[in-house]
């Protein structure tokens, strides 16, 4: 048997690993943007998919639907999972999870171009594209400056989040090493509302703790308000902007109002549930950050259907949250209340929205209704046995990437599991996003630019 000359393998694996990066390169190039991002999504999913497949990243026999179930929630920061994440997966399965979240909470191009923008002082022409198709920004708002405030705002935040959570653990006899992952791992899940817990039972064990609900909750706002806000503070705290934009204002307004609502129709519709459980499962459903601290099982049908309204209104545009987005809910009760009155003009906050936007949040709202009844159809057809209130409730938060669950994802069959990662796959691209991605845009025509002055992200 001849001898291998382990140099020259390593050579040659080098130079196909160097031609395979050259010609994915100039694959991605000639993508549209949209389908850069669902590619994007894809492969953050299937190199997770193989790495969770790893004999040690498992602490027992996992089937490769399960893993693929649990790289795709994770990957579109959604939080069903089909099995148990710590009595299935190692220390180093665990953090494979963790790296997904983090990247699908960012985005996928987000994080690359951020590491371009490490060694460049300008974004390539194509990332700038891909990046106003992954983020619908406000024309006042700066991409570079946006960019940065982005990447920013997530280390100090999850930073802090990870300092306060693993002051309680250490006080509740967690061990430091212990305190510090389950901190971590927490801090992140929760800003990018991706509901992972390292808990069986979620954090039903902390139904009466004031510091996990405080904490938890605020990290799901904060990322679940969007980017957007943030960069929008900033400019206005630094005096580059003489106040918050039209679009900020209305993602507060409208998340405040939701939650509020979410929380009193919860409260009234269980009574058993303390207010203290009904703001925290409003607030986890309406930044569809996926925790709970109550069964979600337990829940009356009415309160059910609260929820799955609350998953699918969702976060803000350039957030870390799902659903149709807050300011295309606005945008849709607007043109409702207005028609009402008679006007030939959509207005909210005495300004017009642009003919545009408001396309574009009547297309998002259809699409979505779309995808949701054709998820539920595709269930039903395959989980013949199962209720149909448990399908609908499943659907409706894999396409808001919720994560909520009647404890029933386990229950699915493979066809039933794979009809949920493409529904979760859909939900973190968006449903515009997967509607054009299947329909290249580039040789359409520019849309012409709107003549209203009040602009609007979507």
């Amino acid at each position: 048997m001849p001898k291998i000359n382990w140099k020259e393998v390593l050579v040659t694996l080098k130079d196909l690993t160097k031609a395979s990066i050259k010609k994915y390169t100039l694959w991605i190039l000639h993508l549209s943007p949209h389908q850069n991002l669902l590619q994007g999504v894809l492969l953050y999913t299937i190199l997770g998919w193989m790495a969770l497949s790893l004999p040690f990243m498992n602490t027992q026999d996992v089937a490769w639907i399960d893993n693929l179930f649990t790289a795709a929630s994770a990957a579109t920061t959604t939080g069903l999972t089909s099995i148990s994440t710590p009595d299935s997966y190692s220390w180093l399965g665990q953090l494979v999870i963790l790296i997904l979240i983090q990247a699908g909470g960012l985005g996928y191009m987000t994080m690359s171009s951020f590491v371009f923008l490490s060694f460049s002082r300008r974004l390539r022409p194509h990332q700038k594209e891909v990046l106003s198709a992954e983020f619908s920004l406000p024309s006042e708002l700066n991409l570079h400056d946006f960019l940065r405030a982005a990447i920013i705002f997530t280390v100090v935040v999850e930073s802090l989040g990870a300092v306060f959570l693993f002051n309680y653990f250490m006080h509740h006899d967690y061990g430091i090493f212990r305190a510090a992952w389950y901190s971590i791992f927490h801090s992140i899940s929760a800003f990018c509302t991706a509901g992972f817990s390292l808990w069986n039972n979620n954090l039903t064990n902390f139904y009466d703790s004031k510091t996990i609900n405080i904490i938890i909750s605020l990290l799901s706002l904060l990322g679940a308000i969007g980017f957007i806000v943030v960069t929008d503070v900033f400019n206005w705290i630094t005096r580059r902007a003489k106040g918050l934009s039209y679009t900020s204002k209305i993602i507060l307004i409208t998340i405040t109002s939701v939650i509020t609502f979410g929380t009193v129709m919860l409260y009234i519709t269980n009574p058993v549930m303390s207010l203290w459980e009904a703001f925290f499962q409003a607030t986890s459903a309406m930044t569809t950050a996926g925790f709970n601290t109550v069964e979600i099982g337990a829940m009356s049908t009415c309160s059910l259907l609260v929820m799955i309204i609350l998953m699918s209104i969702g976060g803000a545009p350039s957030g870390t949250g799902g659903g149709i987005k807050s300011t295309a809910f606005v945008s849709i009760m607007a043109i409702w209340y207005n028609r009402l009155l008679g006007r030939k003009h959509i207005s909210f906050l005495d300004r017009r929205i642009p003919i545009q936007k408001l396309y574009l949040a009547t297309s998002t709202f259809i699409f979505y209704t779309i995808l949701l009844l054709a998820s539920v159809f595709w269930l039903t057809y395959c989980e013949q046995d199962k209720p149909f209130l448990s399908l609908f409730f499943e659907a409706a938060s894999a396409l808001a990437t919720a994560g909520l669950s009647m404890e029933f994802t386990s229950q699915l069959s493979t066809w039933g599991k794979i009809i949920i990662i493409i529904t979760m796959i859909i939900g973190r691209v968006g449903v515009i996003t997967f509607g054009m991605a299947l329909l290249r845009d580039d040789d359409d025509e520019p849309d012409p630019e709107p003549t209203e002055k009040a602009d609007l992200a979507i």
